[in-house]
């Protein structure tokens, strides 16, 4: 598995647009974005499309536990396809689309934004670009 991290220590929320471009390698492909905040690598969102059973997974770990999962039966993933993930916060939401179509937004749950300081990417899939910007 590898893992990508990009820390941007004056805060990536709210107002901030995360796109991820890359392609799957095979049916079973498995990736997730995590946006961390300090300190301690709490996850404020959890992103997991997860191939096996077609759907994607949010959830975030805060004070040290999982919080419920959110699960999105909308699966646009195929295997050896690319595909654009942006998730762009605003005071309230991750808003997240897939190329280009929204397919879900997830209430903040931890409400202290300028502390999500870093993103992780965990996967087995070819990521060939990421861009972090300002909307």
């Amino acid at each position: 598995c590898r893992q990508f991290e990009a820390l941007y220590p004056e805060g990536m929320c709210p107002g901030w647009s995360v796109v991820v471009k890359g392609e799957t390698s095979s049916s079973t492909s498995m990736f997730e974005i995590n946006l961390l905040c300090d300190p301690g690598d709490q996850i404020a969102l959890h992103f997991n499309p997860r191939f096996s059973s077609s759907r994607i997974v949010c959830n975030s770990f805060l004070a040290n536990h999982w919080g419920k999962e959110e699960v999105n039966n909308t699966f646009p993933f195929k295997a050896k396809e690319s595909f654009q993930v942006e998730i762009y916060s605003d005071q309230d939401y991750f808003h997240i689309f897939i190329d280009e179509n929204k397919i879900l937004q997830y209430k903040h749950r931890q409400k202290r934004l300028s502390s999500i300081t870093k993103l992780q990417i965990l996967n087995d899939i070819a990521i060939s670009s990421v861009e972090i910007t300002k909307r």
